[in-house]
């Protein structure tokens, strides 16, 4: 077994295509992201890029920007899961899970170096299906940023859903890090990436070959054991 692999920042139908051919999990667009970043698309591709994809493999939409905007960008794509990455509060969080939950789409929360403890639980209580720790924040998304094992842990031992583990993931590096922080999930982007939003099909190759390899050593975390990564 190797933890669940999310691919984001994907903006081509090639590859997507490409992506599941090599057996990606679960398959990432960021959609009407309300900062300047390369990867954003409009929700009609982003529509168009998910209906592309098919059981098993699952796909996410990574956005922002307002609760009713979120909705909207969420029903108009229809993917397996969104990804809230800018500043949302716990309020707006809960009731956005809520409301998506009654369509069968789950939410993933990113969360922050600076989010303080006490809201992780509470983002975690909210009822979302993971959070996921970013090394950067939502203003310096362009920026390069390495998992922060130390926050991971302590993340992880807070919360009852699963932290995802992000942040200068690549083919190199990504054995190692499943095989300290046991992870359910890995989210990689700029580390399988030719240039910004063009995905490097040997990069994939050689991520999910060393992830592969690396199995035989990997722990599934028990699902029930919520606070496993």
């Amino acid at each position: 077994m190797r933890p669940v692999v999310k691919i984001c920042g994907l903006t081509r139908m090639e590859d997507v295509l490409m992506c599941v051919r090599h057996g990606v999990d679960v398959l990432g667009f960021v959609v009407d992201y309300p900062h300047p970043v390369p990867w954003n698309i409009g929700a009609e591709p982003a529509k168009k890029l998910v209906s592309a994809v098919y059981k098993p493999f699952e796909t996410c939409i990574v956005t922002g920007g307002g609760v009713q905007k979120v909705l909207k960008t969420a029903l108009m794509v229809r993917p397996d899961y969104v990804q809230l990455h800018t500043r949302e509060t716990v309020e707006e969080t809960a009731y956005i899970v809520k409301k998506l939950h009654e369509y069968g789409i789950k939410v993933i929360k990113t969360v922050y170096r600076d989010t303080p403890e006490k809201t992780v639980a509470e983002f975690s209580d909210a009822g979302v299906f993971a959070l996921l720790l970013d090394p950067r924040t939502p203003e310096n998304a362009e920026t390069s940023g390495q998992a922060d094992l130390s926050t991971f842990f302590s993340f992880r031992d807070i919360a009852d859903c699963p932290v995802i583990l992000a942040g200068g993931l690549d083919a190199g590096n990504v054995a190692a890090y499943v095989r300290t922080a046991n992870p359910r999930m890995v989210d990689l982007m700029t580390g399988v990436e030719h240039s910004p939003g063009i995905k490097d099909e040997n990069k994939v190759a050689a991520l999910m070959a060393a992830l592969t390899e690396c199995s035989d050593l990997y722990i599934m975390p028990s699902s029930t054991n919520p606070k496993s990564g």
